[in-house]
Order: structure tokens, then sequence, then C-alpha cells
């Protein structure tokens, strides 16, 4: 697929939604990669989480019609890419803010041979179906580092697709 980015706007430093989120997601794993060898497991899979999300958002709003723009004319820029519905001109559907979402709908990225490796990692986000925003509020305990392992696993491999898309300007 080549890149044919969704209108995103809104930022405060004129810079685009997609250009934050891909910085995001670096620093994200940057600190998931150094909280997991610290031994800290919650807090290592809470930026894990974060990490792959900012990723699949650069990547939704670089590679397909969704957007950041304003939902109604004259409204704040949205909070969460959103695609257009050609028909209505309202919304198709929005990605909501936080995994575990996007392991169904970022299926839209894939087309073809030429998404295999892409396609391919998107299947391993089950290891994000039991993360939640919300633990943040709760005391860790019952962080599994089997389960951070495998998240850090799937992020490193998301995190390098999207690198890879970022020079190329491509989904391979």
């Amino acid at each position: 697929m080549s890149g044919t980015s969704g209108t995103s706007s809104g930022t405060s430093s004129g810079t685009s939604a997609e250009h934050h989120y891909a910085h995001a997601a670096k620093r994200h794993d940057k600190d998931a990669v150094y909280l997991h060898d610290d031994g800290r497991l919650p807090n290592a899979d809470y930026h894990f989480g974060f990490a792959v999300e900012c990723a699949l958002k650069s990547l939704l709003l670089r590679f397909t019609t969704a957007t950041m723009a304003p939902k109604k004319q004259g409204k704040p820029p949205a909070k969460a890419p959103w695609v257009p519905d050609p028909a209505t001109g309202g919304v198709s559907h929005e990605y909501g803010h936080h995994l575990p979402w996007v392991a169904a709908d970022v299926a839209l990225l894939t087309h073809g041979r030429s998404a295999a490796r892409l396609s391919a990692a998107l299947g391993n986000l089950t290891a994000f179906d039991s993360w939640s925003v919300h633990q943040r509020y709760l005391d860790g305990a019952t962080v599994a580092d089997a389960d951070v392992s495998q998240r850090r696993t799937v992020a490193r491999e998301i995190l390098a697709l999207h690198e890879q898309a970022l020079i190329t300007g491509r989904l391979q």
C-alpha cells in the first residue's frame, strides 16, 4: 500500500497527529523496555500497550481515510481517529482511545500480499486482549512476566513494521 494520509489537524505545534502518534509510540516503547529490563512489570506492560496503540493510530492516519479532523464543522479536532462515511458525511467508524479495539479494526490496513507481514503482526495483537488502560489504577499484583514478555515481543514487531512504513512510505 502506498501512503495516502488521512486528514489530520488540530495539533498545537502545527505538526500532524500521525507525527505525534509515531513519536509517542517510540517514547512509550523505550520506556517500556527500560521498565521491563528493570523488573517493573506493571508499568512496562502499560507502556507496551500504549506504544502499540500509538503506532497503529499513526498507521491508520497515514494509510487509510481515518482522520483527526473535527466531526462537525466549527468544532475542535477529534480526540481519536475516525473514518468518514462517504454516503452521509458522518462518522462511519470511530477508533476508541485505547486498546484492545485495534485487534479487529486495524484489519482495514491490510490488503493482499503486500501487507502479509502486517497481517501476521496484527494477528498477534491477541496478546493485548486482556490489556487495559485502567490497569494504571491497579496494584499490579496480577501482572505476569510471561504476559509482559509476550506483549514486548508483539510491540517490537509492530513498531518495527511501523518504522519500516515511515521510511518506505508503504505497508508491507
